[in-house]
């Protein structure tokens, strides 16, 4: 093995150095001993191979090839074959990522997208200098240190906003309402990133946390939050991990210590090599006092690390799971150095819970859904979130599994919760509303004519009538229009488009579409009259399906308000946002029942399932 290895440092590492960085792809870590010996000398044949295909290419071809080009395709090409969670990270994306896990950069506290090709702030984040300045949800950015925004990606617009601590930086606000454009100098601070948005007393004394993200900080801000309802005699907790992508697994473990009694087992690993599989227990007393009721909200976007929380939880009948079955990311991505400045993520291992299920779910294959996810570096320290979806770990699990107090679960990935309410979906006029960014860009644009009228947006505040006829006029403004799915039919039949039948030939599908009749002017003439009848009718049905949701758009516009007046963050946004939340009312309703949230915890299954429509 020494030879063969001699032998490769003998060929273009000496010839051209650049490409031991492919090479080092595969045997800087003591990984490739073991997962190399079933392959004989197989292995350092093909890797010779590479070599040799590389020499030949820096040496013959017709134009001088970048060193650099050579070997980022050719890592690029070993990771297509790969699953979606391993990446290659080049020095700037490396830094990006180490952003998004410290949970910390330097920058002004802002929230930023491109709305209508315009770089618009979508929230100050409180208590930055953004916020001190007096940036405003749906301030436009029209330049930054004198430079046009126009045409700037997010990325741009990120990486000119930001710097180092201390430095300053100009950007030029267009605002609803101000005549002139405005010029802010603000000094970039430290932005720490909050895991725990909002916490506080909901009704019945039961106290709440929304956890966003397991980010370095998440653990010391959950105990903080829970210490801080404990001063209030909470009679119950609501844990919220919802649209919780995951994060750093330190952090998954630390949270779940927070209710769980030391030495509990939070998680356990288990990959191909004998290193990767690894137990984590719980290293402290909760914070949470035993007898305090608890239930987590999940949904399908509580992914990676908010599963191992609720899996262990659940494992141990600390608490009620409630909400929708979790997405199912249960493999662990492992950082790994190629040098001070490179570095490639791989997917290593599976998640379990502490009763032994996989929380991988085997339907999420390769190639398949994604969603953020958390990672473990080499040193055992986790490292930044990826978009990837889960690696296909097993066939489905139909294996029964036994909680504490031997409740049955399931182990074909996810967590599903114990009782399973789903909610439900905007209506398809609010759908259509959203996707025009109808709500929050009307906000900006009422927002100023509130201010004349002296109407003070705070959690008292309603979308009175006189608004709803200004959304009107808005939105007939941007000529939005809403079409019912019986409107969208028939205008696929006067365009000729509906399909009339599919068949298979020779193995392919072939849509055959009807032949079009040849129409006389009178025959045509009646049909264009018959189809404006039809029009008519589909357009009232459709002005009467807009009004019948006049509730529902009433409800959103307020929270665009609250979000334009407090930002994201702010205690009244939340609490507006939580009062109609039909998993949360479940939740309340549970934790104010003490014999039927024993019942969940008894030796029983306990699964319940609602719907709703």
């Amino acid at each position: 093995m020494e030879k063969k290895e001699r032998h490769l440092e003998n060929n273009f590492f000496r010839k051209a150095p650049f490409m031991g960085t492919v090479i080092m792809i595969v045997v800087i870590t003591g990984l490739v001993v073991d997962a190399t010996k079933a392959d004989g000398d197989s292995f350092y044949a093909d890797i010779n191979r590479l070599d040799n295909v590389a020499v030949k290419i820096h040496q013959n071809y017709v134009e001088e090839m970048s060193s650099k080009d050579l070997i980022d395709n050719a890592i690029q090409g070993m990771i297509k074959i790969l699953d979606p969670h391993t990446s290659y990270f080049e020095p700037k994306q490396y830094e990006e990522l180490k952003i998004h896990t410290e949970g910390k950069f330097g920058g002004l506290g802002i929230q930023i997208s491109i709305r209508n090709k315009v770089l618009t702030v979508m929230t100050p984040i409180s208590g930055t200098p953004a916020s001190r300045a007096g940036i405003q949800s749906g301030d436009q950015i029209i330049k930054i240190d004198g430079k046009p925004t126009a045409g700037f990606t997010i990325d741009k617009a990120v990486e000119k906003l930001r710097g180092e601590p201390g430095s300053k930086v100009t950007i030029t606000i267009r605002r609803k309402g101000e005549v002139d454009d405005i010029d802010y100098t603000i000094a970039r601070e430290v932005i720490h990133i909050k895991s725990v948005p909002f916490y506080g007393v909901l009704e019945n004394d039961i106290g709440y946390i929304h956890l966003q993200t397991f980010s370095q900080e998440a653990g010391a801000e959950v105990e903080k939050a829970i210490k801080e309802l404990s001063k209030k005699n909470i009679k119950g907790l609501i844990f919220d991990l919802r649209h919780n992508p995951g994060g750093l697994l330190p952090q998954a473990i630390e949270v779940a210590e927070k209710y769980l009694p030391r030495k509990s087992l939070v998680v356990s690993t288990r990959g191909r090599i004998r290193g990767q599989n690894k137990e984590f227990y719980s290293a402290s007393q909760p914070v949470l006092p035993e007898g305090v009721p608890l239930a987590v909200l999940v949904d399908y976007a509580s992914a990676s690390a908010s599963e191992i929380v609720a899996g262990a939880i659940q494992d141990w009948d600390r608490g009620v799971v409630i909400g929708d079955t979790t997405f199912g990311k249960g493999s662990v991505q492992s950082i790994l150095p190629l040098d001070k400045t490179y570095h490639i993520k791989l997917t290593t291992a599976f998640y379990y819970t502490p009763s032994g299920r996989c929380i991988n779910r085997p339907e999420n294959a390769i190639r398949g859904s994604t969603l953020d996810e958390e990672l473990v570096s080499e040193e055992g320290e986790t490292e930044k979130t990826e978009k990837a979806d889960s690696v296909s770990s097993s066939k489905i699990d139909t294996t029964q599994y036994k909680t504490k107090n031997g409740r049955i679960v399931y182990g074909s990935g996810g967590i599903i919760p114990d009782t399973v309410i789903t909610p439900a979906l905007p209506s398809l006029p609010v759908r259509a509303l959203f996707v025009k960014d109808a709500f929050f860009q009307f906000a900006n644009y009422e927002y100023p004519r509130l201010k004349k009228r002296k109407i003070k947006v705070d959690s008292s505040f309603v979308v009175d009538d006189v608004i709803m006829k200004d959304f009107q006029n808005y939105l007939d403004s941007i000529k939005f229009s809403f079409q019912t799915v019986p409107q969208l039919r028939f205008n696929e039949f006067k365009m000729g488009t509906g399909i009339k039948d599919t068949v298979d030939s020779a193995g392919k599908k072939v849509e055959i579409y009807p032949e079009q009749p040849k129409w006389n002017d009178k025959e045509l003439q009646v049909l264009k009259s018959c189809a404006a009848k039809i029009d008519s009718l589909l357009n009232e049905e459709s002005r009467r399906t807009f009004s019948s949701n006049n509730t529902e758009i009433r409800k959103h516009l307020k929270e665009a308000f609250l979000v334009r007046e407090f930002g994201q963050d702010h205690e009244i946004y939340y609490r507006t946002k939580l009062a109609d939340d039909v998993q949360m009312k479940a939740a309340l309703a549970l934790l104010s029942d003490s014999v039927r949230y024993n019942s969940f915890l008894k030796g029983k299954p306990a699964v319940q399932v609602e719907s709703k429509k």
